[in-house]
């Protein structure tokens, strides 16, 4: 579980903060703190460690950018909050982890987050297990049709591209259309259980039951989805280390 500690002057919307996580994210961060100024900011940090902290950049008679010149060493991963864009890109180029533009909306807020949390669990030592953790526990949030649905990554089977839209293949339920590339989709998933089959097409590793070679098709239960001959052995091979990490 990751800890949160939120900087912002205005209490509307460290609570509006606060509330997003709490509604989105209860399983994956917890807010460990919150306060309306730099010299909390420090506090916290010192005292609870962080691994996340929300921190507006204008506020009374200080700049949350000051934030980098107490630490020698940044340990953890600031958000920024501003209403500027271009207060937004001097963040980034201190080294921020990503910001936010007020007014917030939940979406920035959750992809921010798991973009992350996903971070931290494919750079940690233990490398298969911290991948196999982010499987079970990191979520990938779509826009569709009847609003935003946050689908857990080993919900999902597979994610084709059907026009301008992709769908996504859920164990459970109708399929969702949403409008994002797959390409945009592939760069949020844990590469170790999911595979590029095809141009059209990314699988979960885990719910392949058939490889049809003569036909270049997966069966996943009742989907049929394509492979490019090319795409053969090396989804083989990642099906192999899979195996192995799990035997």
């Amino acid at each position: 579980m990751l800890k949160a500690v939120i900087i912002d002057d205005e209490i509307s919307a460290r609570l509006s903060i606060e509330k997003i996580l709490q509604m989105y994210l209860h399983d994956v961060i917890e807010v460990v703190a919150s306060g309306d100024n730099l010299t909390d900011a420090i506090s916290f940090i010192k005292q609870y460690s962080p691994d996340i902290v929300f921190l507006d950049i204008t506020m009374p008679h200080q700049s949350g950018l000051d934030l980098f010149n107490y630490f020698d060493t940044i340990s953890f991963d600031v958000i920024f909050i501003t209403a500027h864009q271009q207060y937004a890109v001097d963040a980034v180029g201190l080294g921020a982890s990503g910001y936010l533009l007020k007014p917030i909306k939940p979406k920035q807020i959750v992809d921010a987050v798991l973009k992350i949390n996903l971070k931290k669990n494919s750079t940690s030592p233990s490398q298969s297990q911290n991948n196999d953790a982010a499987y079970n526990t990191c979520k990938l949030l779509v826009n569709h049709q009847k609003g935003v649905h946050i689908v857990s990554y080993n919900e999902i089977k597979a994610i084709v591209a059907d026009g301008n839209y992709c769908k996504i293949f859920k164990t459970s339920g109708d399929p969702l259309y949403v409008s994002r590339t797959i390409g945009s989709i592939e760069e949020n998933l844990p590469q170790n259980h999911f595979f590029r089959t095809h141009r059209s097409c990314i699988v979960n590793l885990n719910y392949i039951t058939e490889i049809d070679k003569e036909k270049n098709l997966i069966l996943l239960s009742n989907i049929e989805t394509p492979l490019a001959s090319a795409n053969l052995k090396p989804l083989i091979e990642e099906l192999s280390k899979l195996a192995n990490n799990h035997i």
